[in-house]
């Protein structure tokens, strides 16, 4: 069991890594072939889609595996309801494409949005063997097929741009992702619809999945309610260079919270038994999160102006304001996750639904009372997460023991170290700008005094954080 749970655990890693990689390679070849107004345009259907898999699912994926026994009769119900439900839903965004092309003011998302909509009838064939690959802990099966669905729709992609194609290409690079997919994983799965549906269990499953249904829709609308604004008000250009920023701001944010949950779960889980070492590990988490987070992001404040000119070009520098801010707000990101992760590993998930509920019906609020402007929608928005932050803090804190000031004696010596990590790299940045000194030369000074002024002076105020990290995975693999 233990090799399983390892094994499961790399390939994992490698999953949320290689897939990550690709979307930022992908994301950077586009970004230096289209421009702004193409990734605003595909982005406006962005929350459309997102609430229509929600609605497809309706909860039954988690309900399905925290179950301890499902039958294939089970399967075979929750696969037709899926499906149908699907197709149902898909004609209705078929002949709504005409009113969210109106609403936008885009006449090409009628038939963009009734080509891209055809993604969420194909990710609903591959549910139900996403779940039992899931419950029988076979996250390898789960790897390939993202992996490779990942490759492909990035080749796919690639040549379409080549080809002289702009939003479109990006739209086939969503279908594809999803078809690919869903035909991996129905390639290795031996589970085929071929039973009795038992439909009687649906009524079972709602009742299990109408809250996480809820959380999910107000989720989705916390994370795409600018989607109904920006493009509107301010125009698609100025939604793509917000799209861009955000996706962008995601890909380390992501990382770190996504690798260091997935290693915290099981051993707070293992000490629930133990709360003086749990709180000991939950510290170490911390202050890893914070030794990690903190100059990445504050360290891409400093030198995403030159990054951006070699990486995307000078066409995406109105992007950088927005860049900024998100990467501020991504701060608190591995710290909400790890929350999280401990809510669900003492048994308090209900928690879980309570905070994330609240955090997002901030950001609506928030979005409502501030947003004459993209970048006060943006500050609305990283205050929202900040509070979100401090009320994840202080709920765990009563749990686990673990003050409020506790937490500011773990973290602050990385945030003091990064922020000024990042007015050097800043000034380095501007001093040799002024001398007209090569592009490169300076993005390359900025990267490598600023690391090391970051790891120097860590290590020269006797940061434990290294040692922390080779007690993390010994703990992990032993």
């Amino acid at each position: 069991m233990e090799r399983k749970t390892s094994m499961s655990l790399v390939w994992s890693s490698a999953d949320k890594f290689g897939v990550q990689l690709l979307a930022m390679l992908v994301g950077v070849f586009t970004a230096r072939m289209l421009s702004s107004a193409d990734f605003g345009i595909i982005a406006c259907l962005a929350i459309f889609t997102a609430i229509a898999n929600v609605l497809i699912d309706s909860g039954f994926s988690a309900a399905l595996i925290r179950r301890e026994k499902n039958t294939n009769s089970e399967y075979c119900a929750a696969f037709l309801f899926n499906l149908i439900f699907s197709v149902l839903l898909y004609f209705v965004l078929y002949f709504s494409s005409g009113k969210i092309a109106q609403y936008y003011n885009i006449p090409q998302l009628v038939s963009l949005s009734r080509f891209v909509f055809i993604a969420v009838v194909i990710n609903s064939l591959g549910i139900i063997q996403n779940i039992i690959f899931t419950r029988e802990m076979k996250f390898k099966e789960i790897s390939i097929a993202n992996l490779v669905s990942a490759v492909v729709s990035a080749v796919v992609t690639v040549i379409l741009v080549l080809s002289g194609y702009t939003f479109w290409a990006i739209a086939w690079q969503q279908i594809t992702l999803v078809a690919v997919r869903v035909a991996v994983m129905w390639a290795l799965s031996n589970w085929k619809p071929i039973y009795k549906p038992d439909f009687s269990v649906l009524i079972k499953l709602f009742s299990f999945s109408a809250l996480l249904l809820l959380t999910s829709i107000v989720n989705i609308f916390g994370k795409n309610i600018y989607a109904l604004k920006i493009p509107v008000k301010f125009g698609t250009t100025n939604f793509g260079y917000y799209d861009r920023a955000r996706k962008f701001q995601e890909i380390p944010a992501g990382v770190v919270a996504g690798a260091l949950s997935s290693v915290a779960y099981p051993v707070l889980s293992s000490l629930n038994n133990e709360p003086d070492k749990q709180k000991q590990f939950f510290r170490k988490m911390v202050r890893i999160n914070a030794f990690l987070i903190f100059p990445v992001m504050l360290g891409l404040i400093g030198i995403i102006e030159n990054m951006t000119v070699i990486v995307l070009t000078e066409k995406w520098l109105p992007m950088i304001d927005y860049f900024r801010i998100l990467c501020a707000t991504a701060i608190f990101m591995p710290f909400q996750s790890l929350c999280l992760t401990t809510f669900n590993a003492i048994g308090k998930a209900k928690y879980n639904f309570a905070l994330e509920l609240g955090r997002n019906l901030l950001i609506i609020t928030l979005f409502f009372l501030f947003s004459e402007n993209v970048t006060q929608m943006l500050l609305g928005y990283t205050t929202a997460m900040f509070c979100a932050y401090i009320c994840d803090i202080i709920f765990v804190g009563k749990f686990i023991k673990y003050s409020l000031s506790e937490h500011l004696r773990d973290i602050l010596p990385y945030a003091v170290i990064s922020a000024a990590m990042c007015i050097l790299v800043l000034i380095i940045g501007n001093f040799f700008a002024r001398w007209h000194i090569n592009i490169y030369l300076i993005f390359a000074a900025q990267c490598l005094l600023g690391a090391g002024f970051y790891i120097g002076t860590a290590r020269l105020l006797g940061s434990q954080v290294i040692r922390d990290v080779f007690d993390l995975f010994r703990k992990k693999n032993g």
